[in-house]
């Protein structure tokens, strides 16, 4: 089933209970603040303990120039996971099904111009920066960041990453914290 209006993205739309309401297109999901599906990938290698970012391209309307995560939103009738792996294909050439991707945390998040509900996965890998392909219109550089640097970062609200210290990234963190400092 294809589900594209003017060849815009229809996002799946929900109340902030995480009931299905419809589709939306995804400009009006976001101008109106309706709740919708993302998807987030953090890339851990346990023995550094560090974790991929990726930096934003200065070409993006929202957090230009900025480190994120390895993210984007679940369009039309695509399964939560099927978009996991389409956009870790896509921003930086990981094919997901080679390694084994958990669940860390979902979290409703609420801010200015985007209600969602953000799905976030891992994985525990030691990929070389060399062997990442980017999609350049998107990013224009991945890096890792060694993972209690970047939790100062955050908690300074810094502005070279996206993620703010709030109750809803404190909670992200705490599960992070429970994989990265594990003995398995």
């Amino acid at each position: 089933m294809n589900l594209v209006a003017d060849k815009e993205e229809l996002l799946k739309i929900y109340d902030d209970e995480y009931n299905f309401l419809g589709y939306e297109k995804r400009s009006e999901a976001h101008e109106k603040r309706l709740f919708h599906d993302e998807i987030a990938l953090w890339i851990i290698n346990k023995k550094d303990k560090t974790v991929l970012l990726q930096k934003r391209s200065a070409r993006k309307k929202q957090n230009p120039n900025k480190y994120a995560l390895c993210a984007g939103h679940v369009v039309e009738d695509e399964t939560i996971e099927q978009a996991l792996i389409k956009e870790a294909e896509e921003e930086i050439g990981v094919d997901l099904k080679a390694y084994e991707y958990k669940p860390l945390i979902t979290i409703k998040r609420t801010e200015p111009q985007n209600y969602c509900f953000s799905h976030h996965f891992y994985i525990l890998a030691d990929i070389a920066i060399k062997d990442f392909k980017i999609q350049e219109e998107e990013l224009s550089e991945v890096r890792y960041f060694e993972y209690e640097k970047l939790k100062e970062l955050v908690k300074n609200n810094d502005e070279s990453v996206v993620f703010k210290w709030n109750e809803v990234y404190i909670k992200v963190f705490n599960e992070l914290d429970k994989i990265i400092y594990s003995d398995k």
